[in-house]
């Protein structure tokens, strides 16, 4: 299997593709139907920003609580306990030994922290980081707490719990955070402390689903991937309802959405990546360890790593394992990715990633200069070649071979390509898609502001919200501004580019494009529109500097034709 974006991204890319790739097509299915052809004619490895983590001190072993010889190693009631970095805020249940709750102290909604486990519906739903022997009742057993956590978050923080299965089976978890990181340490020690041998097959699951609730949360948006014998698959979950495994050499396994993840790095024993559902169709992702046997007094462990966290290239790599390959950047990875560390790197000097979008693209600009340069006057050797054109065409009005052959003569004799103009547009059209990819797919815009009501980069702006119900839109329609100024400005900027071709055609393009722009645009990241209407605003400016070069007016390009 291959790696499938979840859908509700990939829904937002095909319209990025779109938008972009729609204003090739019309250029050149115009210039095919109006003007004849033209005569024929591995990235470098990223090093890591980041610098050495520093050293963590192991937590010293806090006081355990007293066993009785002979009682049977559960909890007494149920109740929580706090883990506390000064990254994250977790609470555990011991009620099946899970998480109630993964706080991540850095990155804050409307109603508090983002945590990743959300709203459980009630208190009886498996927790993440739910772990049982099969056929046994781990799962929503009252676990005894062995070891709490210390009170200072500055250090290490482990706790540790047990339960005694009615087979003898003990399972002991223990869970540790250090300060720092997103990176977890999990044992699990499976104990037989029966008289006879004890068979099993370990599981460890997270879910349902992940940030459960949450209010930018959309359907389909959650999904599972894994990365086994160094591929990345996904698992088509909306397809089937039962529950898949895949074997092989499991690097890791997770859950996430279009910003952060909960992924499971297990060790040896390599176990299988298991994805499903649960009764209400959310998805669980889970490990599922070979069958053990274990004698009387015996024991096995299995260890692992639990990221998380955001989906933070820079701690996505310190976490080994090619976890950054969760951050899914799309077909043009090579470009999209040191566009969004450049990005970076402009918001460490501006403060803000409008502004950085901005500076991108000015620079962007300054780069492709020489090319649009060259492209505007091919466009304008077009423009003046156009009476030449027609008198060929009523000339041979009924050879259009003939007139194919003389109007390619004259092209010849001018030096002119009529695909010319055509050619920084499908240069920016991979640009254009990688900062697309990169600002849709990276936590570090995730709500970040820009200015007036432009306050997450990530989504759509919403100017304000239409008070009354529109026929055939229904209620609560959203009036965006960027796609609105963003259309204005690609209709200046068709007014004053030249071009060949029927002028009623012309006519038509001149407000069709604007038109159809601004529709694709409604729904996209506002930091796309903004990338998009910084490029037009450029682009007016170049168009100005030609025109009065050429002694001609503002609005030249259209009245020439």
């Amino acid at each position: 299997m291959t790696q499938l974006p979840d859908p509700d991204r990939g829904d937002m890319e095909r319209r990025a593709i779109a938008a972009a790739a729609l204003a090739v097509i019309v250029l050149l299915a115009y210039q095919a139907f109006f003007t004849p052809a033209p005569p024929p004619t591995e990235p470098k490895k990223e090093a890591a920003e980041e610098k050495p983590a520093a050293q963590v001190v192991a937590p010293q072993p806090q006081a355990r609580s007293p066993r009785l010889v002979g009682a049977p190693r559960r909890g007494e009631r149920e109740e929580a306990i706090t883990l506390e970095t000064d990254l994250v805020k977790v609470v555990l249940t011991n009620r099946g030994g899970g998480i109630r709750s993964w706080q991540l102290k850095q990155y804050q909604e409307d109603s508090g922290f983002v945590d990743l486990v959300g709203l459980l519906p009630d208190r009886s739903t498996p927790t993440p980081l739910a772990v049982w022997v099969e056929g046994g009742e781990g799962r929503q057993g009252l676990y005894r707490v062995v070891e709490r956590p210390a009170l200072d978050p500055t250090t290490p923080q482990r706790v540790v719990m047990e339960f005694q299965e009615a087979s003898g089976i003990v399972l002991e978890k223990t869970l540790l955070l250090y300060p720092g990181r997103y990176l977890a340490d999990v044992e699990i020690r499976v104990q037989n402390v029966g008289s006879v041998p004890h068979q099993g097959t370990l599981r460890l699951e997270w879910g349902p689903s992940l940030r459960l609730g949450a209010p930018d949360q959309q359907v389909g948006s959650v999904s599972i991937v894994a990365r086994i014998d160094g591929k990345i698959i996904t698992p088509p979950l909306e397809k089937s309802d039962q529950e898949t495994a895949k074997s092989g050499a499991v690097s890791w396994t997770a859950i996430q959405d279009r910003y952060f993840t909960a992924a499971f790095i297990p060790a040896e024993p390599a176990p299988s990546s298991v994805a499903g559902k649960d009764a209400e169709g959310r998805p669980v992702v889970g490990l599922l360890y070979p069958t053990m046997k274990i004698p009387p007094g015996g024991e096995t462990r299995v260890t692992l790593e639990l990221f998380a966290g955001p989906k933070e290239i820079a701690r996505l790599r310190e976490a080994g394992h090619d976890l950054q390959k969760l951050v899914d950047l799309g077909w043009f990875d090579f470009l999209a990715r040191p566009a969004l560390y450049f990005l970076r790197f402009l918001h460490s000097f501006t403060g803000n990633y409008g502004v950085a979008i901005i500076i991108i693209t000015i620079l962007q600009k300054v780069g492709f200069y020489p090319l649009a340069q060259k492209s505007h006057k091919s466009m304008h050797a077009m423009q003046a070649l156009q009476p030449k054109i027609q008198a060929i065409k009523e000339r041979y009005k009924n050879n259009p071979q003939k007139v194919n052959q003389e109007t390619m003569e004259l092209y010849k004799r001018h030096g002119v390509n009529p695909l010319g103009g055509c050619l920084p547009m499908v240069i920016q059209i991979p640009i254009f898609i990688a900062l697309y990819n990169a600002l849709a797919s990276s936590v570090e815009l995730w709500r970040a502001p820009f200015a007036l009501w432009i306050d997450n980069l990530s989504v759509a702006d919403t100017l304000f919200v239409v008070p009354f119900p529109i026929p055939y839109i229904g209620e609560a329609f959203a009036v965006r501004g960027l796609p609105v100024i963003m259309g204005i400005s690609m209709f200046i900027q068709q007014k004053m580019s030249p071009t060949g071709g029927d002028p009623r055609q012309a006519q038509m393009m001149l407000y069709l494009m604007p038109v159809m722009f601004t529709f694709i645009f409604w729904g996209m990241p506002s930091g796309l529109v903004l990338y998009w209407l910084v490029n037009n605003v450029l682009q007016i400016g170049h168009q100005y500097q030609m025109n009065r070069g050429r002694g001609l007016s503002v609005g030249a390009g259209q009245e020439a034709r």
